[in-house]
């Protein structure tokens, strides 16, 4: 026994004087002999007395091998080990520590129910640091244990030094057991290197370049994951010998990632592979003209997809090198300007996407009308087919204010629009002062000279009085049986509202349009701004009568020359293509109603509806470097109401949006290996929309250890470029890149597979030395790890807590013996 405060023991003294002080008076001589012994044992405690006793507990860390070398069926038989240990633990104490470049805790996927043990990911499972496993662990061991090292492993080390591990092991007298896992088999079928671009869209399909060694001819398997979700598999024929395989994965998520695989082949065995790369979020240019909110569900389908939405139409008169999809959702393409629309034209060429929802908002045009967008479209809308035709009314102000250029302009535009008429069409022209008449009364548009000369006839006089006019005119039209029917007022005056905005919310119910055209100053601008946009159509004001002709041409084509289909129809799977997986096209609900299209020649129809007409829903084609599609329908509660609810519509519009992004104007790098001089080999195809540079920049590769050092990348063909550096025996993630960033040669990446995967079988003499130079043992039995082997550890003990205790029962004794004469006095009494 020994003690912390030793000098406190002369305080002992002090009890003991009080005991012989009083022994010689005291009459309760056992009490006085407890108390005594109390204030002894009180002052023992305080001097805080400890002991040392020997123990025969073992504490084990059991490290275990989980680099990239280490196949599936060792990390199996190790997790089977150390449940054996475990099963034998008893009063011992065990912590299992996987370990590859660096020790790391379990992962709660390998604790969650029974232990399935892991390969370390990322850069750090792909080197063996055995020495950084053994010196980092032994203090987890706590005190009071007979410390014990338990390594599994293949004992394929490529960092650190057991050498120095093992001389610190021996200092401290701590013992390694070792127990070799098989390792991989070395059959000769071995990755060289993997190549994938370093930056990439979230949702593209990313090119994935692997060099793959093999022994012989094999049909083999290659798994893509990322951060743990599986990708999918894609099946390889592999020939004897090096084989060059090109697979594509597609990740959704954003940010840095990694890309990691396993190539299966029978027989041959398994080879994983991983790599970094940078996932940047799509941007997508969204013009429409659907009334805000109702175009929230597709808006929300492309929030899940994590596109960048941006609504700048500016953007096609500045630079759309930055975008990767154009989105036009039933949008009037009249409003795009002919630059504009030229612009998108390259825009796709140059490799580009552009998707053009259809909706009702689309005209048809005669070919000799067509422009550079519509050279683009996969499809060309049908010319209308309604036997009822359309229906067409001029409402003309024939006032005194008229007179001159005005009336004999207006007269002329009403003739232009005849002429565009079909036989099967109907046009009436209600002319209109103080009161109205029918100068043109609503009839077929069959005699067409005949009409003309009625309109010819008009005549300016009067005043001006609009809202009779246009309540004669709606009637009229709305017993029309044809089914697109459109309004157009024509006035220089201004003149009461009257019932006109009810007039014109009731024309829109019953899919009437009107359309109000001004002339001059003196107009009641907002009054027909109103009308208009309330009705559904569009309002025009001229100071001079200039253009009126065209206006009102334009006008009547567009209100009157739909080819919309409006009736439940379901979609047709026409060919089932990658942009459907997981669609469920066969569970999708009708929609109500289509614009009819005519693919061309060289389009892919997708889906088509309408057994009976198989139109065209959903049709894509290769434009240049570029992809164009439209989908026929509309992606609101009109036609597609039955749709929103439907839950394959998210996953459609993302499908097909994804399927149409392009690197528009990027050019393409990849980079590869050559085995046989441990040369990197880089080329450059530069995109169409990119300038080739005068001088090549300076690229540099950079690679791991601090690998730097600049790559000569000359020009070998028109707009292609190539490139060798020797990298010697550097292994693991190249990046070669330009000192400032450039179009024509961005970033690539290249992994050239660590010495970790290059090593086979396992290193049983490292194993076997370092456990009879530690004093351990090779190949231990789970059941002996916990055997002591004759060695002792010992323990101090606090014994203050003890002789405190001992002082309280002393007191409590004390007491007893003190008030047991008065009790066993009370008893006798009674």
């Amino acid at each position: 026994m020994s003690f912390t405060h030793p000098f406190i023991l002369f305080l002992l003294v002090a009890p003991l004087a009080w005991l012989v002080w009083l022994w010689r008076t005291s009459i309760h001589r056992a009490g006085l002999l407890l108390k005594g012994l109390a204030l002894a044992a009180i002052v023992i405690a305080l001097s805080e007395p400890t002991t040392t006793v020997p123990r025969t507990r073992v504490g084990a860390v059991v490290l275990v091998d989980t680099s990239a070398s280490i196949t599936r069926g060792d990390l199996d038989r190790a997790a089977s080990l150390i449940v054996e240990m475990q099963r034998h633990r008893h009063g011992n104490w065990i912590k299992v520590v996987p370990f590859a470049g660096q020790p790391r805790p379990l992962s709660r996927r390998e604790t969650t129910g029974d232990l399935r043990l892991l390969n370390t990911a990322n850069e750090s499972g792909n080197s063996t640091n055995i020495e950084a496993a053994l010196t980092g662990s032994m203090s987890a061991i706590p005190s009071g244990y007979i410390p014990r090292l338990v390594l599994l492993s293949d004992g394929n080390e490529n960092e650190g030094s057991t050498a120095r591990a093992i001389a610190e092991l021996q200092r401290l007298h701590v013992p390694v057991d070792t127990i070799p896992l098989a390792g991989r088999q070395n059959n000769g079928f071995r990755l060289e290197s993997v190549s994938m671009p370093h930056q990439a869209y979230a949702g593209e399909q990313i090119p994935i370049d692997l060099t793959i060694d093999s022994p012989q001819d094999v049909q083999a398997t290659v798994t893509i994951s990322a951060e743990g979700k599986d990708l999918g598999s894609n099946p390889v024929d592999l020939k004897s010998g090096a084989n060059l395989v090109r697979i594509h994965a597609r990740v959704n998520s954003s940010g840095a990632t990694s890309i990691s695989g396993t190539i299966a082949a029978p027989q041959l065995g398994d080879i994983p592979f991983e790599q970094a790369i940078e996932l940047r979020r799509a941007k997508i240019m969204y013009l429409s003209q659907d009334p805000p909110g109702t175009e929230a569900n597709l808006l929300q389908a492309f929030a899940e997809a994590d596109f960048d939405i941006t609504r700048e139409t500016a953007l096609i008169d500045k630079d759309l090198s930055g975008i990767q999809l154009v989105i036009l959702n039933n949008l009037d393409l009249n409003i795009l300007t002919p630059a504009q629309k030229s612009r998108l034209d390259q825009y796709v060429k140059d490799g580009g996407g552009l998707l053009l929802i259809g909706g009702e908002r689309q005209v048809y045009k005669e070919d000799k009308q067509m422009d550079a967008l519509d050279n683009v479209l996969p499809a060309k809308l049908a010319p209308p087919k309604a036997p009822e035709g359309t229906c067409v009314a001029l409402i003309i102000d024939k006032s005194s204010s008229m007179e001159g250029r005005k009336i004999e302009l207006a007269r002329l535009s009403a003739i232009g629009v005849v002429d565009h008429l079909r036989p099967i069409d109907s046009i009436g022209v209600l002319i209109f002062d103080n009161s109205f008449q029918w100068a043109v009364p609503m009839r077929r548009a069959e005699d067409k000279s005949l009409i003309k000369r009625l309109i010819s006839g008009i005549t300016p006089d009067g005043g001006t009085q609009i809202a009779p006019a246009l309540a004669e005119a709606y009637k009229r039209v709305l017993n029309s049986k044809a089914i697109y029917k459109h309004i157009v007022l024509l006035t220089d005056g201004i003149s009461e509202e009257g019932d006109s905005m009810d007039l014109a919310k009731e024309a829109l119910q019953h899919q009437i349009t009107i359309s109000t055209v001004g002339l001059g100053q003196d107009v009641n601008r907002s009054y027909l701004e109103k009308v208009a946009a309330t009705a559904g159509g569009k309002s025009y004001f001229l100071n001079e009568p200039q253009g009126l002709e065209q206006i009102l041409l334009k006008d009547v084509q567009e209100y009157s020359g739909s080819t919309a289909v409006e009736k439940p129809l379901s979609p047709i799977v026409e060919n089932d293509a990658e942009v459907l997986r997981d669609v469920h096209m066969d569970a999708a609900p009708p929609l109500k109603g289509y614009a009819r299209y005519v693919a061309k020649p060289e389009a892919e129809t997708i889906l088509s509806i309408d057994a009976e007409k198989k139109d065209p829903l959903y049709v894509r084609w290769q434009y240049g470097l570029g992809r164009a599609a439209i989908f026929a329908s509309d992606a609101k509660s009109r036609w597609a109401e039955n749709w929103i609810g439907w839950p394959g519509f998210d996953k459609f519009w993302i499908n097909v949006s994804r399927d149409l992004l392009t690197e528009a104007g990027r050019s393409e790098a990849s980079a590869q290996f050559d085995a046989a001089n441990d040369d990197i080999l880089v080329t450059y195809r530069l995109g169409a929309g990119v300038t080739e540079p005068a001088t090549v920049p300076a690229i540099y590769v950079l690679g791991p250890n601090g690998f730097q050092k600049p790559i000569e990348v000359q020009r070998i063909a028109p707009r292609l470029y190539s490139g060798r550096l020797h990298a010697g025996i550097a292994r693991g993630l190249f990046r070669i890149r330009p000192v400032e960033e450039s179009s024509a040669f961005p970033e690539v990446g290249l992994y050239r597979q660590q010495e970790e995967l290059q090593e086979y079988g396992a290193n049983e003499a490292l194993l076997a030395r370092i456990s009879a130079l530690t004093g351990g043992r090779f190949r231990p039995s789970p059941d002996a790890i916990f055997d002591s082997g004759g060695r002792t550890t010992y323990t101090k003990w606090q014994l203050w807590p003890a002789f405190l205790a001992l002082a309280i029962a002393l007191n409590i004794a004390e007491l007893i013996v003190r008030k047991w004469s008065g009790i066993r006095g009370r008893f006798r009494r009674t």
